[in-house]
């Protein structure tokens, strides 16, 4: 018997026939348990209709880590009602089911889902002359172009049901709000307990509960979407600002700032105001119109535009830190995650074809210092190449595509390429970080594009004096600051590396006859540039070490007789270490070097 369940395309789309340029997906490989996530979320749909036969499937994928299904139900469901769901599964998994395939016309798939409005809906899109796929299971069958197992006796499946929330149909806010259940599948009960291990984890490390611990944020219905910045989260974003502005400067970076209300004009022959006016936040003003900028590099070329820029001024390179606004419905605003205004650490470098290679590969160069900087060494690249609606010639596509190669072959890394997936305008690299919790987040881009520069008529005088359409590379490092906050906050557990964290030490009087001296040598410490904070309560002493703990304080400094007397410190670490510094030189020397 054959152990091949299905097939995978160069797009990493799954099929239950080989097809041009196919690999074969072998049972209990990493591809299959992809697969077996799809038959549980079939599996899942069934347990559901059965207790409440009422309910409406609607769409079931899997997805990284699992997978989930969406519900029209009358009910709410509660945790008892996702408990008896999650038995009725295993039941089902202990009579076991086959998954068998039924190809039917359009009319057909039509009145066999009549009474499922949204099954309707998604086969009406399909062409009248589509073969339909179905996948039938006992009583149970489901409008699906697969694949799946032939049984769910082929594997033994661990599976657990995570969370359930609201999600819009199809993604669209002004459709009705569906019920989304999400749960795992794993092939042994070890590796789902890991899984569930680090969902536990990853509870813990919740990025809004370490925010509010530390005094970092607020996030208010006042202002939805929006951040209210305290003095330390100000610390915290700042300092990231200044360390990746301070490497941006020794790539001879301009440092820019565009205004954030702009005509609607300049996104019209952008393009961006018929692809992204609904999202975003418009003003009519003087029979005007004018939107807060969801995106920078508009004004990027408005500055390019402004002066007359030779072949000897390139590369350009523009940066900012610009805010920008975009509508996410409220169901979908997660904390830092997803917010509606948010800063981008973005820049724009503006050069020829020939210079496409050397400004990648010293970008490249760039993200890689930051993330390293900031504690993360797993780092996934992807190149993403022409999809089948593009601009440009396919010899503009293929020689970028080969330039982006030869940047990360020639600086030792490995990548994937997701062919058909890059944007219309030029093919793209994508840096995904993996945290300490295996979770992987998609941050840093270096995207190519032909098409903005001449739409907005950006121009160069060439060695001949005649005019020339640059290339533009859009460049993110860490995207979104806001987003990234949140990566770092749940990757340390607030730990953060001490170059950022809003205060490195917490000064301790031993009583209320220190405070004054604590003062004193708080003035000194800050004017050195050491970030410190001075607890003056009469709380005990070791009450006082508990809370600056707590507030993710790395470094404590005890100050009492002896010290006040002798001049020498003993910082304590968070781990309870003690650090001997004889003199306020020394005490700077550890943190300047640390």
């Amino acid at each position: 018997m054959s152990d091949i369940i299905a097939y995978k395309d160069q797009n990493n789309e799954y099929f239950d026939v080989e097809v041009d340029n196919s690999t074969p997906v072998k049972a209990k490989s990493e591809d299959a348990l992809n697969i077996m996530r799809h038959d549980m979320a079939h599996v899942l749909a069934e347990a559901v209709v059965t207790i409440f036969p009422n309910a409406k499937p609607t769409i079931g994928p899997f997805i990284k880590n699992g997978f989930y299904y969406d519900f029209d139900m009358e009910n709410t469901l509660s945790d008892s009602d996702l408990t008896n769901i999650e038995s009725k599964i295993r039941d089902i998994l202990q009579e076991g089911r086959n998954f068998s395939k039924k190809v039917v016309s359009k009319d057909q798939a039509l009145k066999l889902f009549k009474d499922n409005e949204y099954k309707i809906e998604l086969i009406k899109n399909l062409d009248d002359s589509s073969e339909i796929n179905l996948y039938e299971q006992e009583n149970f069958i489901d409008l699906c172009k697969g694949p799946h197992h032939k049984s769910t006796k082929e594997y033994d499946a661990h599976i657990k049901i995570t969370s359930v929330s609201g999600a819009y149909w199809r993604g669209i806010s002004t459709n009705k709000m569906l019920q989304r259940i999400y749960a795992t599948a794993f092939y042994s009960e070890k590796d789902l307990n890991k899984y569930l291990k680090n969902l536990e984890e990853a509870k813990e490390r919740n990025h809004r509960r370490i925010g509010t611990d530390m005094g970092l944020f607020l996030l208010t219905d006042l202002s939805a979407g929006n951040v209210f910045w305290k003095y330390k989260g100000l610390t915290l974003y700042q300092n990231i600002e200044k360390y990746i502005r301070s490497e941006q400067k020794k790539l001879n970076y301009y440092e820019v700032k565009t205004p954030e209300l702009v005509s609607n004009e300049l996104l019209v022959k952008s393009g961006h105001w018929d692809n992204f006016q609904e999202n975003m936040f418009t003003s009519e003003k003087d029979n005007k119109t004018f939107a807060l900028k969801p995106m920078n590099c508009p004004c990027h070329i408005v500055l390019f535009n402004s002066q007359l820029i030779t072949y000897k001024d390139l590369p350009l390179r523009y940066s900012e830190f610009g805010k920008c606004h975009r509508y996410e419905p409220s169901g979908a605003l997660n904390g830092l995650f997803r917010v509606r205004g948010f800063t981008q650490d973005d820049a724009h470098i503006f050069c020829t074809d020939e210079q496409i290679y050397d400004v990648c590969n010293e970008t490249t160069q760039l993200i890689e210092r930051v993330y390293k900087k900031f504690g993360f060494e797993k780092i996934k690249y992807n190149i993403s190449t022409k999809p089948e609606k593009s601009i440009g010639s396919q010899e503009s596509w293929d020689s970028a595509v080969e330039q982006l190669k030869k940047v990360l072959t020639d600086n030792g890394k490995d990548f994937n390429i997701l062919d058909g997936e890059g944007a219309f305008y030029g093919p793209k690299i994508e840096y995904t970080l993996e945290d300490s919790l295996g979770r992987e987040w998609q941050c840093g881009t270096i995207q190519l594009d032909f098409n903005l520069p001449e739409r907005l008529g950006a121009k160069y005088k060439d060695k001949d004096d005649k005019n020339q359409t640059p290339i533009m590379i859009h460049r993110a490092v860490v995207g979104s600051l806001e987003r990234f906050i949140a990566i770092i906050l749940e990757n340390t557990n607030g730990w953060l590396p001490l170059f950022i964290t809003p205060i490195q030490l917490a000064i301790l009087p031993v009583s209320e006859k220190f405070v004054g001296h604590c003062n004193e040598l708080n003035q000194q410490l800050s004017e050195l540039g050491i970030r410190t904070n001075i607890d003056g309560s009469d709380n005990k002493l070791g009450y006082k070490i508990r809370n600056s703990i707590s507030k993710k304080i790395p470094y404590s400094l005890v100050i009492g007789e002896k010290e006040m007397e002798s001049g020498t410190y003993n910082i304590r670490s968070k781990k309870g270490d003690n650090i001997s510094c004889s003199s306020i030189k020394e005490l700077q020397d550890f943190f300047d070097n640390n």
